[in-house]
């Protein structure tokens, strides 16, 4: 590693004064408790509004998927909206609308979710239906057949959106040997070999109350576990789990610089991925403090360089993604029409090199420190997203992790920011550069 070059001034040299322990932490009263059949569920109470949100979590991902059904996870995703028992197709759209609330679902490589927001008086219509749907889906093969069609018809709208198919690309090159490089919706091939049967084994062992965490947030009170209790918490689990596989890095990383290009669009747009440490690394809250600084706001080092003064881009973000088992540092930009797409890669390169060096001017920290605690307080002003925060950390790692996570970026001071540019922000090492060049260009 090359040695480090401080060039700040001193007197940004030492870690941050930490605002108030209230402002790092979820609003209102949290209670947790595991159920006797092994659900854990959390309670964050919080009567800013008459309203709730119920967010479900399994630890089922594309990580945990069998070998030969890429994009089940995300095909089940879809199923779980189309019947059971009590409930048929698109039944529980229709039910939503009519008490007036809002759902959806989400499925990533680390874990699948599903979230109800409601007024406050009938919030447990959503227990209901989680209920139903966990213990009593119906995968109808004929249903089934129908939703492979349109996950089909979605895997091709990704190829063809610029922006889709550059990432899917950069992410495979990015992660060649482990999960992460696969496609969320997998492939045609593995749909078509996916029925209801694998559909429904998959269903059984990761759709259960020991594989899930449920956050009900919002105007709730003690009610809320009787509820709970009475619904979700009756299902016991049967049969073998699904098993999680611990978290494990790539074997190897890509050897310098892969060179990805496409031709799709009418503008070039660059997209940047560089190894990075998965969220419980001590270095990933540097890392998050040291993206802020960079490139968060218009008075930012790269926002000036490549947008606001240097012209070249009409605009760019650069941002360190939290993940079980590895991470990435993710820069995107797109390029002003007219200008070549060399001179900008040229800048980024640059301004990379000038921060892993130690040579970045970034006496802004305290402007950086201020915007990324206001992101996390305006954030999570509402409590959906509160519902939905609790739930990636209690499902990953610990309800702590928020407040511990975001303590740690705070308290990053310049030398340490220093430590991991050098560290990570070096593409010649390793990384893949991709870019979607306009047609004929």
């Amino acid at each position: 590693m090359r040695p480090i070059r401080t060039r700040f001034r001193p007197r940004f040299q030492t870690p941050g004064r930490l605002p108030s322990a209230e402002l790092l932490r979820l609003p209102g009263r949290v209670r947790r408790e595991r159920l006797g059949n092994g659900l854990e569920l959390c309670v964050v109470e919080n009567r800013q509004a008459p309203l709730a949100t119920s967010a479900l979590f399994y630890r089922a991902g594309t990580r945990d998927e069998p070998a030969g059904h890429g994009g089940i996870a995300h095909f089940l995703e879809h199923m779980m909206f189309k019947g059971s028992a009590l409930y048929g197709p698109g039944e529980i759209d229709r039910r939503t609308q009519a008490l007036g609330g809002t759902n959806n679902a989400f499925t990533s490589h680390d874990l699948t979710a599903y979230y109800f927001n409601f007024a406050a008086d009938r919030w447990t219509e959503a227990l209901a239906i989680e209920a139903d749907r966990m213990s009593a889906l119906t995968l109808d093969p004929a249903q089934v057949a129908s939703e492979r069609q349109v996950i089909l018809e979605e895997i091709g709208m990704y190829n063809d959106e610029p922006w889709d198919a550059l990432e899917l690309e950069v992410q495979a090159r990015l992660f060649p040997d482990h999960p992460y490089g696969k496609a969320v919706l997998g492939t045609r091939e593995e749909l078509l070999a996916t029925g209801a049967e694998e559909l429904r084994a998959f269903h059984r062992a990761a759709y259960r109350p020991d594989n899930a965490v449920l956050v009900v947030a919002g105007e709730v009170g003690e009610e809320a576990r009787e509820a709970v209790e009475r619904t979700l918490g009756a299902i016991e689990p049967e049969g073998e789990r699904l098993p999680r596989q611990p978290s494990s890095p790539p074997a190897a990383w890509p050897a310098g610089l892969v060179r990805v290009e496409r031709r799709k669009g009418e503008v070039a747009r660059l997209l940047l991925a560089l190894p990075a440490p998965d969220a419980a690394h001590p270095d990933h809250p540097a890392l998050r403090m040291l993206t802020s600084l960079l490139a968060s706001g218009r008075a930012s080092r790269f926002h000036r360089a490549l947008v606001e003064e240097g012209q070249l881009c009409t605009w760019v973000s650069l941002d360190v993604p939290e993940s079980l088992d590895a991470g990435q540092i993710h820069l995107a930009a797109e390029v002003v029409p007219g200008i070549e797409p060399a001179r900008v890669e040229a800048e980024v390169m640059r301004l990379l090199a000038e921060a892993a060096a130690g040579e970045a001017p970034i006496e802004e920290l305290e402007r950086a420190r201020q915007i990324l605690l206001a992101d996390w307080v305006f954030g999570h002003e509402k409590v959906h997203q509160q519902a939905l925060s609790a739930g990636f950390a209690l499902t990953l790692y610990d309800l702590d992790f928020l407040e511990r996570h975001l303590a740690a970026a705070l308290d990053s001071g310049l030398e340490r920011l220093a430590e991991v540019a050098a560290r990570y922000f070096t593409p010649e090492r390793s990384g893949v550069l991709g870019w979607s060049l306009p047609r004929g260009a």
